[in-house]
């Protein structure tokens, strides 16, 4: 009787997280089978950048920060993913998530990340469209970042620098 209350408000919630509208409830029982909850109180580091990890993250509910060296990034809550990269490719975290917020997340493991993403056409194609948004907002970064560096004083006088070379 627990788990069935337990797996029936768990697939009460994924029916409003993006990725999983729509979804049967033959695929949402195979998320509840494969991914695991977790509650982080607020305050609490979920991910630390730099870190080694293999988990990726769907929030259910509550908010989280995300950071880069101490800085702000932006803010995550319901519906949000997070270190789907390291689920595809082990290396070390990106970014450190914070809990702003008492967050419960489905912790899914590189197997079932795997799983989900093959049987679960929204659950790919909400990861799939996130995932190109945030390289679209890096390529931004980068091609702002290029113009503010080829346009300083810096960058001028570095370039009418006389070369040295090696002997």
């Amino acid at each position: 009787m627990g788990r069935n209350s337990v797996s029936e408000k768990l697939v009460d919630e994924l029916t409003k997280v993006p990725g999983f509208k729509g979804c049967s409830k033959k695929q949402l029982a195979l998320v509840d089978r494969l991914t695991y909850r977790v509650t982080v109180p607020a305050g609490n580091v979920v991910i630390r950048e730099r870190s080694f990890g293999t988990e990726a993250f769907v929030i259910v509910s509550g908010t989280a920060a995300v950071t880069r060296q101490g800085r702000l990034v932006t803010t995550l809550g319901p519906g949000d993913y997070f270190g789907e990269l390291s689920a595809i490719d082990t290396a070390r975290r990106n970014a450190t998530l914070t809990a702003l917020s008492a967050l419960t997340v489905l912790v899914i493991s590189p197997r079932e990340f795997a799983t989900l993403v093959a049987d679960i056409p929204g659950f790919r194609d909400v990861l799939l469209r996130n995932m190109a948004n945030k390289l679209r907002a890096a390529d931004e970064t980068i091609e702002t970042m290029r113009i503010v560096f080829h346009d300083s004083p810096m960058t001028n006088a570095l370039s009418n620098a006389p070369m040295r070379t090696a002997s």
